[in-house]
C-alpha cells in the first residue's frame, strides 16, 4: 500500500512514524525546504506540545475531538515520546521536552523517519489531487505521484511563514469538500490608547474580561501582557477568535486580584495618609502603570493620600481592578499561533478521520475545523490525529 501524506508538520510527521512498516511505502510532502518549521516555533521555541489539564471543553468542536483524546490521552502522548527516546518535563500543567527547545522533539521525529525509511520530499508543493480507479494521484509542481492512500495534514493559514498560507484549502475545496471560514486563533490583539508605548512589557496576573457594551463575552486568567501595540498573553489570545473592533478588554493592574484585595486598598488609604499618590501606588502596582493612572485622572502624583477625597479614591480604584480599553483588531494571520475554521466536519469522521465523500482521503490536525485554547491543546490534537491515523493505516496494511 501506498501512502502520501501531505504536510510535514506535527500530525503529518508521526502519522508517517506511525503507519510505516515493512509492507507499504510512505512519502512525505513538504513545501518548504525543510520540515517541522511551525512546530520549532511553538511554545515560544519550547514546545509546549500538551497539557495536563486536557479536556475535549478546551477546543471549539468538543464532541469531535473527544474519541481522539480518549485514545491518545496527555500521559499517552508523554509516553511516546519517552518510547521514541525524548524525555519530557513540566512547568505547571504544561508539557515540554526537558531541553525546553522544540528542536529535540523535531530531531527525534526526522531520527524515526529516516530510521523506517520513509521518502521525504521537499520543495513539494501539490497542486491537485486526483481520484482514480485504482487510488489517487497527487500532482505537485515537479511531479505525479500515485497512492492508494492520501493524507491530507497541510495545517491552517496562521503563521503563513511556516508554510500554513491555507492555498491547499483549495485542493479540497476542487474535490467538493466544504471548507468553513478561517480566522487567525490565539492571536495578540490590538488596542486603542495613548499608553501603550509606555505600557509596552508590564505583565499582570489576573482575569481578563471581554465586553461587548456591558455583556461579558468571555472572560480569561493567567499572565497578561502589554504591548507596543495592544495586549497579549494566553488570557488574550484564547478569547481574541470572539473578539470584534469596538470590543473592550477589562484587566486589572494588581497581580493575583481577590476578594480581601479591595479591603486591603481601602485599608492602605487610611494607613498611609501622609503618602503622596505615587509612593501609595508604588507598593501596589508596576511602577509603569503609575503614570497611566495618574495621567488618565488628570491628578499629580505628589498629592498626598490625606488630600484625595473618596470620590477620586473610588475612581483610582476603578483602575486600579477595571481598566479597559477599545479593542481595534487583532494581528492578523501573520502572529496566529492556529486557525478557527477549516475542512467542515460534517465533512470527515471522527472515528478515523476519512473523509466521507472520499475513500482512503484522510484529512487531520489544524486543516480540520478545530481549535483549542493555548496552553499545548492544539499541538496535543495534532499529534493524538497523527498517532490514531498511523496506527489505522498500519492496521489496514497489515489486513491486506
Amino acid at each position: 500500500m501506498d501512502i502520501i501524506i501531505i504536510g510535514a508538520g506535527a500530525s503529518g510527521i508521526v502519522t508517517a512514524i506511525n503507519a510505516k512498516n515493512e509492507n507499504n511505502r510512505v512519502i512525505l510532502l513538504e513545501k518548504n525546504d525543510r520540515i517541522g518549521k511551525k512546530l520549532l516555533a511553538t511554545g515560544n521555541g519550547r514546545c509546549n506540545y500538551t497539557n495536563m489539564n486536557l479536556s475535549e471543553k478546551n477546543y471549539s468542536s468538543p464532541d469531535f475531538v473527544k474519541r481522539t483524546l480518549e485514545d491518545f490521552s496527555n500521559e499517552d502522548l508523554i509516553n511516546y515520546f519517552r518510547i521514541l527516546g525524548l524525555e519530557s518535563t513540566l512547568d505547571g500543567k504544561r508539557a515540554y521536552p526537558i531541553s525546553l527547545k522544540a528542536n529535540s522533539v523535531l530531531n527525534i521525529l526526522i531520527y524515526w523517519l529516516e530510521k523506517k525509511g520513509i521518502e521525504v520530499k521537499t520543495k513539494s508543493q501539490v497542486k491537485e489531487i486526483k481520484k482514480t480507479k485504482k487510488g489517487y494521484e497527487v500532482i505537485t509542481n515537479e511531479e505525479t505521484l500515485r497512492a492508494d492512500v492520501v493524507v491530507a495534514a497541510f495545517g491552517g493559514k496562521a503563521m503563513p511563514a511556516s508554510g500554513s498560507d491555507g492555498v491547499s484549502f483549495e485542493i479540497l475545496k476542487k474535490m467538493g469538500i466544504r471548507v468553513t471560514d478561517l480566522k487567525p486563533a490565539l492571536t495578540q490583539l490590538k488596542l486603542e490608547s495613548k499608553y501603550l508605548k509606555h505600557l509596552s512589557g508590564t505583565k499582570v496576573i489576573g482575569r481578563a474580561r471581554l465586553l461587548r457594551g456591558e455583556k461579558v463575552i468571555d472572560e480569561r486568567e493567567g499572565e497578561i501582557l502589554f504591548t507596543n501595540y495592544g495586549i497579549s498573553g494566553p488570557p488574550i489570545l484564547d478569547m481574541s477568535v470572539n473578539t470584534k473592533e469596538g470590543d473592550v478588554i477589562e484587566v486589572p493592574l494588581i497581580n493575583n486580584l481577590k476578594k480581601d484585595s479591595i479591603d486591603m486598598v481601602y485599608n492602605r488609604y487610611y494607613m498611609f495618609p501622609d503618602f503622596s499618590l505615587e509612593e501609595f501606588l508604588m507598593g501596589l502596582v508596576d511602577k509603569k502603570f503609575i503614570h497611566y493612572i495618574v495621567d488618565s485622572l488628570y491628578m499629580d502624583k505628589n498629592t498626598a493620600m490625606n488630600m484625595i477625597s473618596m470620590g477620586d479614591f473610588e475612581k483610582i480604584i476603578g483602575l486600579l481592578l477595571r481598566s479597559r480599553f477599545k479593542v481595534t483588531g487583532n494581528t492578523g494571520f501573520k502572529n496566529a499561533q492556529v486557525t478557527r475554521g477549516g475542512v467542515s466536519l460534517d465533512e470527515v469522521s471522527p472515528e478515523n478521520y476519512e473523509a466521507k465523500k472520499y475513500k482512503d482521503l484522510y484529512i487531520i490536525g489544524e486543516a480540520l475545523d478545530i481549535d483549542g485554547d493555548c496552553g499545548g491543546y492544539n499541538l496535543h490534537f495534532a499529534f493524538g490525529c497523527g498517532y490514531r491515523l498511523g496506527k489505522i493505516l498500519r492496521e489496514k496494511n497489515l489486513q491486506k
